[in-house]
């Protein structure tokens, strides 16, 4: 069960990185983010990442503790970091709103967390898939983190097109005085 669990949940990381590959190489064939709710483009993407989480989460308990990170300190370190990341995505979610966090146009946001990073959903969610990899300790869910943390990465690169086209010069002001991940804020007043 574990093994056909771990190559669906396989399949479906690796189609969900296909998308945002397509996405980011030929912007006129975007998946991510999708045009619109009732979009083919929003339920694949949205299905996809629903079968990601939970056949991670599968895989991390069917699984676990197999892998070499036998040290007691994986527990509160791998806590630690699952709770620290989801309070951070969670907290960009309520700040961002779910319309807006799904991928669909809204208002362009730089309050909250998003004073820090463009991306504190997907910093949340590395931090928080870097957590359960510890967690676990299970090569399996090692690989399935790591699919999923390349997935956010790219992800942020193929928002910004379509996050320029919709706030213009405000969304590149923005990116001059936030890092796309992580760092400090940058004064361009100088």
């Amino acid at each position: 069960m574990l093994d056909v669990i771990f190559v669906v949940t396989l399949i479906a990381k690796v189609l969900l990185g296909g998308c945002v590959v397509v996405s980011l190489v030929r912007p006129t064939l975007r998946i991510w983010p999708p045009p619109d709710r009732d979009s083919w483009q929003y339920r694949l993407v949205w299905t996809l990442t629903g079968l990601c989480a939970l056949g991670l989460a599968a895989v991390g308990v069917l699984d676990w503790n197999t892998f070499s990170f036998s040290h007691g300190l994986r527990i509160p370190v791998g806590t630690i970091l699952i709770l620290g990341g989801l309070a951070l995505a969670l907290r960009a979610v309520r700040v961002l709103g779910v319309h807006a966090t799904s991928g669909l146009q809204d208002s362009l946001v730089e309050v909250g967390p998003y004073r820090f990073t463009r991306n504190p959903q997907y910093v949340g969610d590395i931090v928080l898939l870097l957590g359960w990899g510890i967690l676990a300790n299970s090569l399996r869910a090692w690989v399935l983190c790591t699919l999923a943390i390349a997935w956010f990465a790219i992800a942020a690169f193929t928002e910004e097109p379509w996050l320029r086209k919709q706030y213009g010069d405000a969304y590149d002001a923005y990116c001059q005085r936030v890092s796309r991940f992580f760092g400090w804020r940058r004064d361009v007043s100088r």
